[in-house]
């Protein structure tokens, strides 16, 4: 297995996913608000270890290896550890690994999805659908598979990468975790090479 090819097949993916997502949210309206971090306090949030990949790699080419395995080993906070909270209650906030980070961060805020009918269905932020209750209405209405960015389209893209490293969902610093492991056996046995 070749971590790094992965990580730049996934990555070659998130930049497309980001372009996709971008122009729906700038022709909609429809933005996660600035500086909010609700969805990142969220401790069942969950990726793959495939997913985390870039970031593992990161703290690998970085030497930050094993300082993120202790951090993780005894976590402060149980949720993102990536998250950088800017308010007491930790509303407020940015992500510490933005570039690196995996398909839920990126799809979160608005995104579609089929529903048990077959039927696109618009996913939207609580609070966004607060903040915009008329534009939500609006491309609820509008949703088609040309036009609205597909939870499933992106996930399958992903599995093509690698099946059984996206198949695993589990909460996102466990597969930070996981992740980290795996890039340590891998630098090991490059290292042997």
């Amino acid at each position: 297995m070749n971590i790094r090819k992965f990580s730049q097949e996934l990555q070659e993916i998130y930049d497309e996913m980001a372009a996709k997502f971008s122009d729906y949210q700038k022709a909609s309206g429809l933005y996660c608000l600035e500086g909010c971090g609700k969805c990142c306090t969220n401790p069942e949030l969950e990726a793959s270890v495939l997913e985390m990949f870039p970031l593992a790699l990161r703290f690998l080419d970085e030497n930050r290896l094993e300082e993120w395995l202790d951090k993780l080993e005894n976590p402060v906070q149980d949720y993102c550890l990536m998250y950088e909270p800017h308010s007491e209650d930790g509303s407020k906030g940015r992500c510490g690994a933005y570039k690196e980070r995996p398909s839920v961060c990126r799809m979160f805020g608005v995104a579609g999805y089929y529903d048990k009918h077959h039927e696109i269905t618009l996913s939207v932020c609580k609070l966004i659908r607060e903040k915009y209750p008329e534009l939500t209405k609006t491309w609820e209405g509008e949703t088609s598979e040309e036009k609205t960015p597909m939870i499933v389209t992106w996930s399958y893209r992903m599995a093509q990468i690698d099946p059984a490293l996206i198949q695993d969902r589990m909460p996102i610093n466990q597969a930070l975790k996981k992740a980290l492991e795996r890039v340590a056996l891998y630098a090991l046995y490059q290292e042997q090479s």
